[in-house]
């Protein structure tokens, strides 16, 4: 667990190009070992109890918005930050795009780091898992939401793909980073006064997981 959290940052520049070669490199060695193809197909039985895929080729349908998933944490980032620097609180959100950024590029010591993509759906959890505890505070302070996209769905899914012991962990992770980071009221002050900007309704996830082949949630009978 990182002691650093970077709680001042008013300048910053994200390496989302280093993210993405990250990501280009996971995919090129699923593709060559299938590693996280075959673990998948190991925990088919057990994931059909938990969500609903598709009768054909459900592992191909689990990959591709595995895939998806990660491929869309360097354009939220950006997001986030474009968006937070037109609405003049991106004091605030700097310090979370660090740490969104150093699960990647320095992910936390005791996770596995093999340059596969199983390893790299932790790190891509855990970032957009912590936009979402951002995306949360933003709309208990000012009614709306600060991403246009909902990943509830998407990450409760991937919760569940990483196994709940573990993915429990890296929630816990995420927990005591935002506790670190969240403490701030002054700048949602600012932001209050600054910009009243009206509600508008969040896309749902469906966008990362779109088509006849799209993964949910099996609800609890």
């Amino acid at each position: 667990m990182k002691s650093d959290l970077r709680l001042t940052c008013p300048q910053l520049s994200m390496d989302l190009a280093a993210i993405r070669q990250i990501i280009r490199t996971a995919l090129r060695h699923e593709r060559d070992s299938g590693a996280l193809q075959g673990k998948l197909e190991q925990n088919l039985a057990e994931l059909n109890e938990k969500l609903m895929l598709p009768e054909q080729a459900p592992v191909a349908a689990l990959l591709g918005f595995i895939e998806r998933y990660v491929k869309s944490v360097p354009s939220s980032l950006r997001l986030v930050q474009a968006i937070s620097e037109k609405q003049g609180f991106f004091e605030y959100a700097a310090p979370f795009l660090r740490m969104a950024e150093d699960y990647f590029l320095q992910p936390p010591e005791d996770l596995p780091d093999d340059g596969g993509l199983e390893a790299l759906l932790d790190e891509a959890f855990l970032a957009h898992r912590l936009l979402e505890e951002v995306n949360d505070h933003h709309i208990r302070h000012l009614r709306r939401p600060l991403l246009p996209v909902d990943m509830t769905e998407a990450n409760i899914i991937v919760h569940h793909l990483l196994g709940d012991e573990f993915a429990t962990r890296l929630e816990q992770l995420v927990q005591f980073t935002a506790a670190q980071l969240l403490d701030r009221e002054h700048v949602w002050d600012q932001v209050r006064t600054a910009h009243e900007a009206p509600y508008k309704a969040l896309v749902s996830s469906e966008r990362i997981d779109a088509g006849q082949d799209r993964i949910k949630l099996r609800l609890a009978s």
